[in-house]
């Protein structure tokens, strides 16, 4: 990954606080949102491979007749059934997948509700008794992916080269501009390169499951 950016002399100078501490921390933010933009939509080739694109994600069926852009009780469960190391697992959604998320219960007399909203700052919502987080690099309601079970710990990533930074004033010497450059070398892609047969059964499990579109 590479960046860059140009700022003035004016501007740095004039600055009441440190405008390079600024834009590192943009930079460094930025940088955070591609990684994950990559390990979840990456092709592979020239960037980590995204879950999305791994060869042995399980993408679970919409049910008979469902409407389309819906999420519901049984499509939760089809994909925790299929999820390896469920104990492990995080939810991923589009934000735009979240009011129907909150509505969803177990069904049955008591009605058991299946999200539970954090009570504590800093504590994440659960659903299924795991972690959900919204992540604007899944797709839409409706689309494949929109919601996502994650087992994170068999995915493997790599920094040959964490982030660094340069500065030149001669790139622009000219326009009395100083430029800022940030690079990054890494890779990823998932452990598993197809999905697991357990001994006694022929419904196969992935670290990573996907709900397919709804249209």
């Amino acid at each position: 990954l590479s960046g860059l950016t140009y700022t003035t002399e004016e501007l740095l100078s004039d600055s009441a606080i440190s405008f390079v501490s600024l834009i590192e921390a943009g930079f460094r933010d930025e940088f955070a949102g591609k990684l994950l933009n990559e390990k979840i939509r990456g092709t592979g080739v020239g960037e980590m491979e995204g879950i999305l694109n791994t060869p042995g994600l399980i993408s679970v069926d919409a049910e008979t007749g469902q409407d389309g852009d819906t999420i519901v009780y049984d499509n939760i469960v089809n994909m925790r059934a299929r999820c390896w190391g469920y104990g492990n697992a995080v939810w991923l959604y589009n934000q735009d997948v979240l009011p129907q998320l909150v509505k969803l219960t177990m069904g049955g007399l008591l009605n058991v509700p299946m999200w539970q909203t954090s009570a504590r700052e800093g504590e994440p919502d659960m659903l299924l008794g795991r972690p959900a987080f919204p992540c604007e690099y899944c797709p839409t309601l409706g689309d494949a992916g929109d919601l996502l079970l994650c087992n994170w710990s068999q995915y493997l990533e790599g920094s040959y080269q964490p982030l660094q930074s340069g500065e030149s004033v001669h790139v622009r010497f000219i326009y009395n501009e100083r430029t800022f450059r940030f690079t990054m070398r890494n890779d990823g892609r998932c452990w598993w390169r197809a999905a697991l047969t357990p001994a006694v059964s022929t419904t196969t499990l992935f670290p990573f499951v996907a709900i397919a579109a709804r249209t």
